[in-house]
């Protein structure tokens, strides 16, 4: 059978090719075969390239490993520092711009007229009152006591639900929280410390340039209440309701609750630095002793004979000759009574003690060059007096304005 041929009549291409021509396409086929490179079975570069990839990968995660390790060590080693101490929180410290000056204009001045009233300074509710004339405050307020700084007044709030308040406010009136949210604050005499209790850490600092610089911190009882300085060092109230104080020396050194179930009050320096206090003697009766800073608190001397004291403030002259106090209450004053104490007798067998007015509210004031001494008393009337008459004469004068439940706040000058 025949079968059809599959070439056309007309082929499309000639067939007829020279010798010359097939070997030079076959030349040029065999370079272009040789010019491209055939895909390898492994890749060297891509290799390499993936390689790296993953070496940095492994450095980085071992980076973020020892970062972490880093911060575990670094926070170990600030806990063993801290090794015995419940965790630090510190309280609300602002050290942002200032509030600016009050606006007076809205708040009438108070006038305070008397002689009770001149030449000192105190502060009603949020009223700076400066010799008989009065100055809004603003914000601040109220003020349990306030200190004259060469620049301005620190004022120490009282206590509230939120903790106590520490405000620096300039003699311009501008005004800045220094400190909030404690729960007791004391500064020293000079106005440049605070010492402060946040929870279970007592903290010290130095006030300069409008700021708390940090200080020194240590652990103590939640009952535990700073009082004051004494010296370099910080004198702690252990416990509210009962005897016992300590000195706690504020140069790294831990904190002691101490072995003294004695003192329950102490009211002030003398001049050689021995402290006054109220303790407990033989037999539980209450005296009056001058404790040693030095020897631990230690009564040099003790005194018996005076009558009863009772609980509340006490003051004591800056030149150490007199003590003014609260005496005990009794059926013709639940509030006790304020008496008059010359330290020069107090020890012997005749006290010399003198009723002066109503109970004893807050700190005294103690003119550097009066002779008369201010103190609030537990009915919101301010008192003064002249330690040296006899008998002595109390002038006693309410102050205006004054909140309902509250006392005026005695602004004392710096002792620099």
């Amino acid at each position: 059978m025949n079968r059809p041929d599959n070439l056309r009549a007309d082929p499309q291409r000639p067939i007829g090719v020279a010798r010359e021509d097939l070997e030079q396409a076959l030349r040029e086929t065999l370079a272009r075969q040789a010019g491209t490179p055939r895909p390898l079975a492994v890749d060297p570069a891509g290799r390499a390239v993936r390689r790296a990839e993953r070496l940095q990968r492994r450095r980085t995660l071992a980076g973020v490993a020892l970062a972490a390790v880093a911060t575990v060590a670094v926070s170990t080693g600030m806990a063993q520092l801290g090794t015995g101490t419940a965790r630090y929180t510190s309280p609300t410290v602002v050290l942002g711009d200032p509030t600016g000056p009050p606006a007076t204009s809205a708040v009438p001045a108070v006038q305070l007229d008397g002689p009770v009233f001149e030449g000192l300074s105190l502060v009603t509710g949020s009223t700076l009152v400066v010799d008989g004339r009065g100055t809004d405050l603003g914000a601040v307020g109220p003020v349990a006591r306030g200190l004259r700084t060469g620049d301005g007044w620190l004022f120490i709030g009282t206590p509230g639900a939120a903790g106590r308040t520490v405000w620096l406010v300039g003699s311009n009136g501008t005004s800045r929280v220094l400190l909030a949210g404690a729960d007791a604050v004391a500064a020293d005499p000079t106005g440049r410390r605070l010492v402060w209790r946040e929870g279970t850490e007592l903290l010290v600092a130095t006030i300069a340039n409008g700021q708390l610089l940090p200080g020194l911190r240590t652990t103590v009882p939640v009952s535990a209440t700073p009082v004051g300085f004494v010296g370099d060092d910080v004198l702690v109230r252990v416990r509210p309701d009962g005897p016992g104080f300590v000195l706690w020396r504020a140069d790294g050194s831990p904190f002691r609750v101490g072995t003294d179930r004695a003192v329950l009050d102490v009211y002030g320096r003398l001049p050689d630095g021995r402290l006054v206090a109220r303790v407990t003697g033989a037999s539980k009766k209450q005296c009056l002793a001058l404790l040693d800073p030095a020897r631990a608190l230690a009564a040099s001397v003790t005194g018996c004979t005076v009558p009863p004291l009772g609980d509340g403030p006490g003051s004591v002259s800056p030149d150490g000759r007199w003590l003014l106090v609260n005496g005990a209450a009794d059926s013709r004053s639940a509030n006790g009574t304020a008496l008059l104490v010359d330290l020069g007798q107090a020890f012997g067998a005749k006290p010399v003690v003198r009723p002066v007015g109503p109970g004893v509210a807050g700190a005294a004031a103690w003119p550097a060059v009066a002779e008369e001494v201010v103190y609030p008393a537990v009915d919101g009337t301010l008192v003064r007096f002249d330690p040296d008459r006899n008998p002595v004469r109390a002038t006693a004068a309410a102050v205006p304005g004054l909140p309902a439940g509250q006392w005026p706040a005695l602004v004392t000058a710096a002792t620099l």
